[in-house]
């Protein structure tokens, strides 16, 4: 599979929480750092996700915040 996006970061899955509509996926990142997502349940399940699978992390520019401190 080729994608546009150009923010793809490799992980493991480290945990899911599912739900009847969404599934909480963390994605356990190098650094020891984790992103989390929240798709659809039905998504999760038809990409047969689960702990301990190599994934990636797919961020498109637009959706990122920025932040300070």
């Amino acid at each position: 599979m080729k994608i546009s996006a150009r923010n793809q970061i490799k992980g493991t899955i480290k945990t899911m929480k599912k739900g009847p509509v969404s599934t909480e996926v963390v994605i356990a990142v190098a650094g020891g750092n984790e992103i989390v997502s929240s798709i659809t349940t039905h998504s999760a399940e038809k990409m047969n996700l689960r702990e301990g699978m190599a994934v990636y992390a797919i961020m498109k520019a637009s959706e990122v915040m920025v932040g300070t401190d």
